[in-house]
């Protein structure tokens, strides 16, 4: 989103810059739309982020995969079962 949100902001700033040396803005009055603009795109940024962790997590919880808790349980027993097997001879 960093890349984004420079490139979005330059380009404004270049627009804005144009539009001062044309004699339709102030100096002021593009910092202070440039600065909204930049808001904008933030606040937009954080509300994606938040809407893909979402949807990510719904479709973790649908594929029914198991947690890092119970990915770890799971780790546990394995190596467990693999000691005894070796302790009673047998390749793995």
């Amino acid at each position: 989103m960093g890349v984004g949100l420079a490139s979005t902001s330059q380009k404004a700033k270049l627009l804005l810059e144009k539009m001062d040396l044309e004699g339709r803005l102030s100096e002021e009055e593009g910092k202070r739309i440039v600065g909204e603009i930049v808001s904008g795109i933030k606040q937009e940024g954080s509300h994606l982020e938040d809407e893909a962790f979402r949807y990510l997590h719904d479709i973790f919880n649908e594929l029914d995969s198991p947690n890092k808790k119970e990915f770890i349980a799971l780790q546990i027993r394995v190596e467990k079962l693999e000691k005894c097997l070796k302790e009673l001879g047998h390749d793995i």
